[in-house]
């Protein structure tokens, strides 16, 4: 999967067992087929509305305006959760309609994405690792 790709997730399950309808970004990509994600929001109500990379905020997250890129509305990238997926449940989830490919954020974006979820408080050395494999070139 490629690094800036954004899926629709239909029914994402959370780590509370709860699941909605949720956006996901890719970040990056083991060889053993993990792909790392991480969901957005359009609720702005824990950050700021500065575009960019907010990863000092408690909250640790990437600001697209909206209409910036393909989201439609105001979407703050979470960088203070990340999610390790089966890329084949990714691929069998676009296979029957569970989960759609919306777009991607561009080669810019998705570096500046990267190197913010690398500034994150959150995430762990494998997922950093997991970042740095699979970095957009500039």
């Amino acid at each position: 999967m490629t690094p800036g790709t954004i899926y629709l997730h239909k029914e994402f399950l959370f780590a509370d067992g709860t699941s909605k309808d949720k956006y996901l970004v890719v970040l990056g990509n083991l060889k053993n087929g993990i792909v790392l994600v991480a969901k957005t929001t359009s609720q702005g109500h824990h950050y700021r509305n500065d575009f960019g990379c907010q990863s000092a905020n408690r909250f640790a997250a990437f600001f697209f305006p909206a209409k910036s890129t393909c989201f439609p509305k105001n979407t703050w990238i979470c960088l203070s959760e990340f999610y390790e997926l089966s890329e084949n449940q990714l691929t069998q989830g676009l296979a029957i309609g569970d989960v759609f490919r919306i777009g991607h954020l561009g080669s810019a974006f998705t570096r500046d994405v990267q190197f913010c979820a690398k500034g994150s408080d959150d995430i762990s050395v494998v997922q950093e690792s997991m970042i740095d494999g699979s970095l957009v070139p500039s």
